[in-house]
């Protein structure tokens, strides 16, 4: 009796461990669960009270700045540091303690006012003052005016919003007072026009600048003009086909999901909208009726198989929510601020 207990209980070993053998720990993402993540993301957001979080994962964060109500119209990382535009510009170096860094920032309502190209080692910033443009090459801790426009250009061309491509280390500027793009190929050199063929702005649009690593992108912030790409640095340009995209709204953010003509529009009332076979459908699974859209970030998780989950984050007036496919889809996170507006992301 008792041999054949011993022998029962030894098969029904082999057979646990078979089973755990032959079945491989999976996340619902997909990637095991023993993959240790490698480089984790800072993702900072800011509610409509001006409280300011930080998480590394999407899912646990702390309140590292209290709220003062007084709403952040943007976050921006330059290397470790956090700059956060209220009223004026303020730098963070150590996750919450913020100092004033720039006084004459010139407002617009979309984010691309300010950009850090790393290639460049250098924050772009609209201002009041010289031309137009505050450049940082300290990560927003000293700001000098940028002067350094081609001889040609007149004073009057103000650039409103900035992006940079990583496939060829360009960084370009675009003033929708003139409808005039700038490019600048190393931190060296002059702002010099682009001469484009194909775009075609209409009267009373506003455009901004978004790129992802090799497209460039132009989005009328009003709604009425379209949003335009170029896939060689502003030399050619042509208009997405507006399908589902609403007119009439504002698109107050965009931002360019993966290689090529890929992008995410947000709007002010109406959701989001993602390009497929070049035309706009709607991206608005998981989001509430008439959300606003204020911004959107993209991060990843690199693990170190080498294995990289992509993220989009955006901020909207019901709080914060994510897309795990380039913005096709959205889930929503709480963070235990349930029901306050989330206006800056980064």
């Amino acid at each position: 009796m008792k041999r054949k207990n011993l022998f029962l209980a030894l098969a029904i070993s082999v057979l646990g461990l078979s089973s755990l053998q032959s079945c491989k720990k999976e996340s619902a993402l997909g990637i095991d669960n023993d993959v240790v993540i490698k480089t984790p993301y800072s993702l900072y957001f800011a509610d409509i009270d001006g409280a300011l979080y930080l998480t590394n994962d999407g899912e646990h964060y702390q309140n590292i700045f209290p709220s003062d109500a007084f709403p952040v119209h943007l976050l921006l990382q330059a290397d470790t540091n956090l700059l956060m535009l209220k009223k004026n510009l303020h730098i963070s170096k150590n996750n919450g303690n913020f100092v004033p860094s720039y006084y004459d920032t010139k407002f617009f309502p979309w984010n691309s006012m300010a950009y850090y190209f790393a290639p460049h080692k250098t924050i772009y910033l609209t201002s009041k003052v010289s031309r137009g443009v505050a450049i940082s090459k300290d990560n927003g801790e000293t700001w000098q005016n940028d002067e350094a426009f081609a001889a040609n250009m007149p004073p009057g061309i103000e650039p409103s919003s900035f992006a940079g491509l990583k496939s060829t280390n360009a960084m370009f500027c675009f003033s929708n007072k003139n409808n005039v793009l700038m490019r600048r190929g190393n931190p060296d050199e002059d702002w010099t026009p682009v001469t484009s063929e194909g775009f075609f702005p209409v009267d009373g649009t506003q455009f901004y600048l978004v790129s992802n690593d090799n497209t460039l992108f132009l989005v009328d912030q009003r709604g009425r003009g379209g949003v335009w790409y170029s896939e060689d640095e502003g030399a050619h340009w042509f208009r997405f086909q507006q399908g589902e995209l609403p007119v009439k709204v504002n698109w107050n953010a965009a931002i360019a999901t993966d290689q090529g003509r890929t992008i995410v529009v947000g709007t002010d009332s109406l959701g989001a909208y993602v390009v497929n076979n070049d035309q706009f459908v709607s991206s608005n699974g998981g989001l509430e009726i008439a959300s606003k859209i204020y911004s959107f970030v993209k991060k990843a998780n690199v693990y170190k198989n080498g294995n990289v989950k992509n993220y989009i984050y955006m901020a909207n007036n019901y709080g914060m929510y994510r897309s795990e496919n380039n913005g096709k889809d959205w889930d929503k996170l709480t963070f235990g601020i349930r029901g306050k507006a989330v206006t800056a992301v980064d």
